[in-house]
């Protein structure tokens, strides 16, 4: 049976309350933008964001390279990347190997998780301390930068940067730095609120992928 590599640890991004602080302008600065940003993905029913992912290891200095898109409604979620896919209809995750023609089929416990996928645009809202670092361009793009410091310990991670668009109030990247030593970093490449999703599209269907290998761990 293959491990099953969940980089969607994806995406996560953001906060409502903040637990800590830091120099009162940074946590003022930083508070009045998330609260800003969480206000405008609340007023989104569904999302399709495609995105690019770089990992880097900081120790040899490689890096790989992949790009997929991500479907959200509530807790709902997919994600498609090449050779893989990942359902969840709220109650059970699915992940599919192309390859091996194999699905692994899970309870979907959010605890298990450091970041999750029907979270993504909203993960700062608990759990982390922050402050704002400063603003960078991205192209002619201002991009004002907030470093999230998750309160559990316990996480893969030690550190987010979040990247916003100032112009267009989104998330425009991601960067969580892992204790392992890798970099992950993620960038939304385009954006669509409101789209018409079925319900059954964060179902997997055995029928559409025949002779398909079920591994059911719950």
């Amino acid at each position: 049976m293959k491990k099953i590599i969940f980089l969607i640890s994806i995406l996560g991004l953001f906060l409502l309350a903040p637990t800590a602080s830091v120099s009162e302008s940074e946590d003022q600065k930083s508070t009045a933008l998330l609260n800003k940003l969480s206000k405008t993905y609340k007023t989104y029913k569904s999302v399709k964001a495609q995105f690019s992912i770089t990992i880097k290891n900081k120790q040899t200095d490689n890096s790989v390279k992949q790009s997929g898109t991500l479907y959200q409604k509530g807790k709902k979620f997919r994600v498609n990347m090449s050779g893989q896919e990942i359902l969840c209809d709220g109650k059970t995750i699915w992940t599919y190997l192309e390859d091996a023609n194999e699905v692994q089929i899970s309870k979907f416990d959010t605890k298990t998780m450091d970041i999750n996928p029907s979270e993504i645009f909203t993960i700062y809202e608990k759990g982390f301390m922050h402050k704002y670092v400063g603003q960078v361009t991205n192209g002619a793009r201002p991009l004002d930068v907030i470093e999230l410091t998750p309160t559990d310990k316990n996480k893969g991670y030690f550190k987010v940067k979040l990247s916003i668009d100032k112009l267009a109030n989104k998330v425009k990247e991601m960067a969580v730095y892992g204790k392992n030593g890798l970099i992950t970093t993620y960038t939304i490449t385009s954006f669509e609120p409101n789209i018409n999703i079925n319900e059954t599209y964060f179902k997997f269907n055995s029928k559409d992928k025949p002779g398909v290998i079920e591994i059911d761990l719950r």
